[in-house]
């Protein structure tokens, strides 16, 4: 549902699917949605979204829309029937995030958040680690991700009408892999930010506290050279690992020191490499096949839980 740019990188890295088939693609306009299919082979194009969508032989739509049209068009292909992976960030308020998944549950029908970063084998790695406890008891934990935009009249990250901003984009990328760990949102946010001459937030730093003690600390930026880490303290250990949607032989490891001792030096784990929207559309498909309304519950509350900070986040740069 749409011919972003984000989308012809969706259909390239599923080519070699053997569980998805790209068979349609809707635009606002014809002209784009059959130049597009005609570029990607794709059998059917539509001249606006609902006609996608009234479409009985598709089963899930994906939907990369801007952020602003996410809750409306989410809402949509639920009542449509059709399992929904949806780009992040799922919604710009709680109060939508709760409706898109009630519709979803409602109709019995999958919506997925998408966070390619969260099926690259080395982030499943890395949490698996950490949930069975290779660097003990978690304490601390630092999250970074930042890069330059510098077409800011063009690109719709600094669009404030379509839910633009450094939090709604990179954030919640940090956002995401710090609940990951936790498994909750924080009870208590400290945050700064800068913001450009529209007033929206391109630079941020956060530091949440957790009910459980564990300190985290976030940063994303537009204005910086790219990077994308995270970090976990642990009482017998460290982790430090990218968290990238796109990983290649360079990127993905994973490196830990285990024990109490002042050797820095970090062993180097190398895992599977790829891309990480294909990852993701595999297990979005392994989903609907095992669909239950207990993991579409799990699914909404994180969510809601990443919704939630973002917007509290939000809340304390802009009142200083």
């Amino acid at each position: 549902m749409s011919t972003a740019n984000v989308s012809r990188s969706f259909i390239e890295v599923l080519k070699n699917s053997t569980t998805i088939k790209i068979t349609a693609v809707a635009s606002r306009n014809m002209e784009k949605a059959q130049s597009f299919a005609e570029q990607f082979s794709i059998e059917k194009a539509y001249a606006s979204y609902q006609e996608l969508l009234d479409d009985p032989q598709l089963d899930a739509v994906y939907i990369p829309l801007p952020n602003s049209l996410h809750a409306e068009w989410v809402i949509k292909a639920a009542q449509a029937k059709k399992h929904i992976l949806c780009e992040k960030p799922i919604a710009l308020t709680v109060e939508d995030v709760k409706q898109m998944y009630e519709q979803a549950i409602l109709n019995n029908v999958l919506l997925m958040e998408g966070f390619p970063y969260k099926f690259q084998p080395q982030t499943i790695l890395m949490l698996k680690m950490i949930q069975e406890g290779a660097i003990g008891e978690v304490s601390q934990i630092y999250a970074d991700f930042g890069f330059t935009v510098d077409d800011a009249e063009t690109n719709i990250r600094l669009k404030p009408e379509l839910g633009g901003g450094v939090m709604w984009d990179a954030g919640v990328y940090p956002v995401s892999i710090i609940r990951a760990i936790t498994g909750h949102n924080p009870n208590e946010i400290v945050a700064f930010g800068k913001f450009n001459d529209q007033a929206l937030d391109t630079s941020v730093s956060a530091m949440f506290r957790f009910d459980n003690g564990v300190i985290a600390q976030l940063n994303c930026n537009f204005n910086a050279a790219p990077h994308r880490n995270v970090r976990v303290i642990g009482s017998k250990g460290i982790i430090t690992a990218g968290y990238n949607n796109i990983t290649k032989p360079n990127t993905a490891f994973i490196e830990i020191k285990k024990g109490l001792d002042w050797n820095y030096e970090l062993d180097k784990i190398e895992v599977p490499f790829g891309f990480g929207l294909f990852f993701e559309a595999e297990a979005f498909a392994d989903q609907i096949k095992n669909y239950s309304k207990e993991k579409q519950v799990l699914m909404m509350n994180e969510s809601i839980d990443n919704t939630t900070t973002i917007l509290n986040i939000l809340d304390i740069i802009k009142s200083k």
